[in-house]
């Protein structure tokens, strides 16, 4: 699934916690006559209707339908059951659940749907994770960056600040989220993507 040509994320990094809750904004002059109806806190942001699918966000994960446009934010801070249950439903069935003690962040809790890792603390949703496997990933965020995009594709879009001091490889932030290359070359490809609290070992 490539978001932005439908509207026209082992390892983990530790960044700030977004606001708890989920919001309900609009994509697109679709969904510009749709109702604002904003759920109450911790709802289940409507993952069991088929027509959702899944954007990564430097918030959390963001749900898009793809009639409307119409899209429902899975922020940080979300319960740990709501966030599961929604991400099954879109995805599939979580495929390993484990936990590290001694991350920079403080104890964190990972549930991984194949490539695509969600991270708890205190069963509060605090970050996601997106590795590259042997086949690339369908997700991507809302202006259509995902795990084997080129740095020259992202930079069409946004602002790439390269991490020059990082020691974890070609590593990179933009937007919300950040990720690493292949390397520093213009088509080097993303290899993998992460926004929120994560574990990375540096």
């Amino acid at each position: 699934m490539n978001i932005n040509s439908t509207l026209s994320l082992i390892a983990a990094v530790t960044l700030g916690l977004s606001a708890c809750g989920a919001e309900e904004t609009t994509a697109g002059p679709v969904a510009a006559t749709a109702e604002s109806e904003p759920p109450e806190q911790d709802e289940p942001v409507a993952a069991s209707e088929a027509d959702w699918m899944i954007a990564l966000d430097g918030e959390g994960v963001r749900l898009v339908h793809s009639e409307t446009g119409r899209t429902r934010l899975l922020a940080f801070g979300t319960e740990r059951g709501v966030t599961e249950s929604a991400l099954a439903t879109q995805l599939a069935p979580p495929d390993g659940r484990s936990s590290n003690e001694e991350c920079g962040a403080g104890p964190l809790d990972f549930t991984s749907f194949g490539d695509f890792t969600a991270n708890f603390q205190d069963d509060r949703f605090v970050g996601w994770f997106l590795r590259g496997g042997d086949t690339k990933s369908a997700l991507t965020t809302m202006s259509g960056v995902g795990i084997g995009t080129t740095r020259d594709e992202m930079a069409k879009s946004l602002s790439i600040e390269m991490d020059e001091d990082s020691t974890i490889g070609s590593e990179f932030h933009t937007a919300g989220f950040s990720g690493l290359l292949e390397s520093d070359a213009p088509q080097a490809k993303v290899t993998d993507l992460w926004a929120g609290t994560n574990c990375i070992f540096r």
